[in-house]
């Protein structure tokens, strides 16, 4: 009975990563990719085109083959209720700031630190850093993954828990994955809440387009600013970090308390 409940999870990390490797093909039959240093011209529109078609092919195989996304409720618009979504986006968006405070020591490797900052350079690569990646991400982690476990009687909080792990997992590193696991279970509070990915999507466009934004005006100078030597010192750095814990726990707990879906047109 629990592997029913977690297949969905073990099926859509194995889809994803294998839509990985087929990205990874056609990168080196394009020329994108180079053997064997496995350099990357990341300055390619290939590179971003190939990443999306990626992410797209990986929703596709769930959607057509695996069967645990369901596009009508999961796009379904017309049940959000705006006013108290604002509270989850708002206590999302302190949350992902206090995580970074949390994790700005942790060095990221320096081909995603290049990849990353290229991209956010090139609006092929804004669109899909800021929008193609997020909502792809959402429709697998937590449609496919929470809404799956659902509806194959796993706890919320099992299928939330098993989708942070897998989103962490999937991003390949010890830098991402520790800020990506708390904030895939922000994702997962608003998407088991709201019963749709509207709301963590547009949650996770707003936190990847707070990054893309901070890496295009720093630039390489943003790997040297701390929130230590912003605030003075270790102690306020800490404070900083709870004071934005809190008001995040407090304002998602309000999202918690108040929001209900609007009833569905037709």
């Amino acid at each position: 009975m629990t592997w029913h409940k977690l297949s969905p999870a073990i099926q859509t990390l194995l889809v994803f990563l294998l839509a990985q490797g087929v990205g990874t093909l056609l990168l080196i039959a394009t020329g994108v990719l180079t053997l064997p240093d496995f350099s990357i011209s990341f300055n390619s529109p290939l590179f971003s085109f190939i990443l999306m078609a990626v992410d797209i092919l990986a929703v596709l195989a769930c959607y057509f083959l695996l069967h645990n996304i369901r596009p009508v409720t999961a796009g379904d618009f017309s049940s959000v209720n705006w006013c108290p979504g604002a509270l989850g986006i708002a206590g999302g968006l302190l949350g992902a700031m206090s995580i970074s405070v949390l994790t700005e020591g942790m060095e990221l490797p320096d081909a995603v630190q290049q990849m990353s900052m290229a991209m956010s350079h090139d609006v092929w690569g804004l669109i899909a850093l800021v929008i193609v990646g997020p909502v792809t991400e959402e429709l697998l982690f937590r449609e496919a993954i929470v809404g799956e476990m659902l509806r194959r009687g796993a706890t919320p909080w099992m299928a939330i828990a098993v989708s942070a792990l897998a989103f962490g997992a999937m991003h390949l590193n010890l830098a991402q994955g520790l800020y990506a696991l708390p904030l895939g279970i922000l994702f997962g509070i608003i998407y088991y809440k709201t019963g749709n990915i509207i709301l963590s999507s547009l949650l996770h466009i707003v936190n990847n387009g707070i990054v893309a934004a901070q890496l295009y005006i720093l630039g390489e100078d943003m790997a040297n600013i701390s929130y230590t030597e912003w605030l003075g010192s270790i102690y306020m750095t800490y404070a900083f970090m709870l004071v934005l814990g809190v008001l995040c726990i407090t304002l998602m707990k309000k999202f918690w308390d108040s929001y209900l879906p609007l009833q569905r047109n037709g």
